[in-house]
């Protein structure tokens, strides 16, 4: 509302009126926190990983994960539905983030078996990615994606009537889309994760160039170049 039409509402002004017309189907929790939360400055300096589930269709009795890779600044996501959680699957969502944002500079994740491979490794070896393990029993210290596992639980697989995997999977992809490119999100200052992402991208682009262009060392009256 305040990005459509400059209208400004508290969260439980909205749930009030919500309530009192009988749709309030999300649940208001309105927490005060008494900290800063840790971000990444820049773009891909650290991606989060993990795997929400197993989940269940109403109609069936088999398995569904959601794999997810985060953006520790931007909290942009790229994340799939899938039947099976193994390390093939997880790389399928990391290759899926390079190739349209670009490689992570980190991974932080659990010591989940499909994080802890031989094939998972060999992978951030082999393209120069730092693997950061968190230490067990530590779950907060991947608060951003637990963060959005939680918005997943609340707004899509409660919310949603999926009849079929099929279904599932198309819906899913439409709410990571909207979540990256439409949500507004309260951590980022009201941006969407993708306003995030290239808002910080420019800026360490451009805060990059002034530095390469003002790398210069003064010698009596003249001036050097220095190579960067």
């Amino acid at each position: 509302m305040r990005r459509i039409i400059g209208l400004s509402l508290s969260t439980k002004t909205i749930y009030k009126i919500l309530k009192r017309h009988g749709l309030n189907i999300l649940k208001c929790k309105a927490k005060i926190r008494t900290y800063k939360q840790f971000a990444m400055r820049h773009t891909n300096d650290m991606v989060q990983m993990d795997i929400l589930g197993p989940f269940y269709l109403s109609n069936s009795s088999e398995r569904n994960y959601i794999i997810s890779c985060l953006d520790d600044c931007s909290r942009k996501v790229a994340s799939k539905w899938s039947e099976r959680k193994r390390s093939v699957d997880v790389l399928n969502v990391l290759e899926d983030w390079i190739m349209i944002n670009g490689k992570p500079d980190k991974v932080m994740h659990d010591n989940g078996k499909q994080f802890t491979s031989r094939i998972f490794r060999r992978f951030l070896v082999h393209n120069h990615i730092k693997d950061k393990r968190i230490p067990n029993c530590y779950p907060q210290l991947q608060g951003k994606i637990e963060a959005y596992n939680k918005i997943v639980k609340n707004e899509f697989l409660a919310v949603e009537g999926i009849p079929n995997m099929d279904d599932g999977k198309l819906r899913y992809d439409m709410f990571v889309k909207a979540y990256n490119e439409t949500r507004e999100h309260g951590g980022i200052n009201g941006l969407t994760p993708s306003e995030m992402f290239l808002q910080r991208l420019i800026t360490s682009t451009t805060i990059h160039t002034r530095t390469k262009q003002q790398s210069v060392t003064h010698v009596g009256n003249q001036k050097c170049n220095l190579s960067v």
